[in-house]
């Protein structure tokens, strides 16, 4: 028996607990091509735990609420809250991890002391629903600091199970998902700002980092991309999904231009935006940049 995981990002700026755009963090472990949500396209990022092609998609039987959890210095503890929407139990494990990205974007989880938790291993009954209470015992930072609960399912031999005869053999594959969501532990004193760092393009391909300047966390929630010619024709525009910034990171996000557009091309504007940020930039096009 092989076990798939599908790992479900939830959206902090939802009201459901799947991210609608995964587009945003159902798959984002990291930016870079259209986005950073390009790992992160569709609801849920499929683990499989063995070179085994599986498509049929699959519901998650239970959600968590809420999507995210803040903290602070008058608020050092808080709780999640695990439901069962189907007819059977279900057994979870619980974890939390660190949370940092690296150059590319990239989801970096890491083992902390700093929040305690409880329960790790829980069973919720059909149709009912059970706490999990978290505090945070850490100083606090000058910086945010970020951390993701992971409330996985743990496989039931009946639940979730495709099996094909294969001569005399019973091959199946059994689904477990796991919810992973976003705890933020708040400095003493917030500042939310950022910046287009810096905008280029080579090969037809151009890029811009978006560096997060304050000491919280940004959530971009869309990056465009617009190519105009000297009279200010727009000749070719793209948008792309975004997705988080952790405090005093740079986040690249890039796109092609088609060559019959970039020939025309005298500036390209980049316009991001986040929940509560209008982040712009710009480069003038020169020749040699389009794509050969």
């Amino acid at each position: 028996m092989r076990t798939a995981v599908r790992r479900i990002w939830p959206s902090a700026a939802r009201s459901g607990n799947i991210a609608s755009s995964y587009g945003n963090e159902a798959a984002q472990s990291g930016p870079a091509s259209s986005s950073p949500a390009l790992l992160r396209t569709g609801l849920m990022t499929v683990l499989l735990f063995a070179s085994f092609s599986f498509c049929q998609a699959f519901a998650a039987d239970f959600q968590i609420q809420p999507t995210t959890l803040e903290l602070s210095s008058g608020v050092k503890s808080g709780a999640f809250t695990v439901i069962n929407n189907g007819n059977e139990s279900i057994n979870f494990q619980v974890s939390i991890k660190e949370w940092t990205q690296d150059a590319s974007g990239k989801d970096v989880y890491e083992d902390t002391k700093d929040i305690v938790f409880f329960p790790k291993i829980m069973t919720t009954g059909p149709h009912e629903q059970r706490a999990i209470r978290i505090g945070f015992k850490a100083p606090l930072s000058v910086n945010e600091k970020t951390y993701r609960l992971f409330v996985e399912e743990i496989p039931s031999p009946k639940k979730g199970t495709e099996t094909k005869e294969q001569g005399k053999i019973k091959a199946g594959v059994t689904i477990a998902f796991r919810f992973a969501t976003p705890i933020f532990v708040k400095p003493l004193k917030q500042q939310e700002s950022a910046a287009v760092e810096k905008v280029e393009m080579s090969q037809g391909v151009v890029k811009a980092m978006i560096k997060n300047t304050g000491n919280v966390h940004i959530k971009l929630l869309s990056v465009m991309f617009r190519g105009k010619a000297a009279d200010g024709r727009v000749l070719f525009s793209k948008e792309l999904a975004g997705w988080y910034i952790l405090n005093g990171l740079s986040i690249p996000y890039k796109t092609a231009v088609p060559k019959e557009a970039c020939e025309g091309l005298a500036t390209i504007e980049v316009n991001a935006k986040s929940e509560n940020l209008a982040i712009n930039g710009a480069m003038n096009v020169k020749k040699g940049m389009c794509a050969p």
